[in-house]
């Protein structure tokens, strides 16, 4: 079997014979193949550890598909025109307006980047296409899932789907440690590796550290 076909039986038979034996034989396929994705290897050490909890399964799943995708479904790569941007998706709300001004824009432009953030542009025509455009022209996207606003996830699917179209972007998934425990984000994005903040100081400390370790990977690429 090659590795196209081992890859393709880990994706087509998830958790069998058991959940177990599956996870141990794609943590075995990645290694072997070097793969160094973070977040495939968290979901590992947690099902690994507990089980298949917080769908971890099948956001591991999802990122073989992608890692498929990637090796053996070639596309054709969205032109990115502005390498300088962030799009950042979050609610709109009078609490969240000083997250935004007082971390997320700041700590964006300190690394040399630019913020967009849909509501701040001026523009003609479909407001989809115009957001489409945005993400498709950043080299990040960072969604804060705090109040879990559908448009948050949209944009936030806008970037996963260029992933899987070998986009180089970036997703950083966001939300207030608060509204995390006691509301809970949506099912299929709750054990994927979420920056849990408390507050604005320690958003601006953990955004800091994630925006400059996704970067870095962008740069070497």
């Amino acid at each position: 079997m090659n590795e196209k076909e081992a890859l393709k039986k880990l994706i087509d038979n998830p958790k069998q014979p058991n959940v177990s034996e599956w996870v141990y034989e794609v943590e075995a396929f990645l290694e072997e193949i070097n793969e160094n994705n973070e977040e495939a290897w968290i979901l590992i050490d947690g099902i690994k550890k507990q089980g298949d909890v917080f769908q971890r399964c099948e956001n591991l799943v999802a990122l073989l598909r992608q890692l498929y995708k990637k090796k053996y479904d070639k596309v054709s790569i969205p032109p990115i025109t502005k390498r300088n941007q962030i799009f950042v998706a979050m609610m709109f709300a009078e609490e969240t307006a000083s997250t935004y001004e007082q971390v997320y824009k700041p700590v964006i432009q300190m690394l040399n980047y630019s913020a967009m953030r849909i509501d701040e542009k001026q523009f003609n025509g479909s407001i989809i296409g115009e957001i489409t455009t945005e993400i498709t022209d950043s080299v990040a996207l960072i969604a804060d899932l705090t109040g879990n606003r559908g448009g948050v996830y949209y944009e936030a699917g806008i970037a996963r789907g260029l992933q899987l179209c070998n986009h180089p972007i970036k997703l950083i998934l966001t939300c207030k440690r608060s509204f995390f425990d006691n509301e809970r984000v949506h099912f299929d994005v709750s054990g994927d590796n979420i920056v849990l903040y408390e507050n604005d100081d320690d958003l601006r400390k953990k955004l800091t550290q994630r925006l400059q370790a996704v970067l870095n990977e962008e740069t070497k690429a």
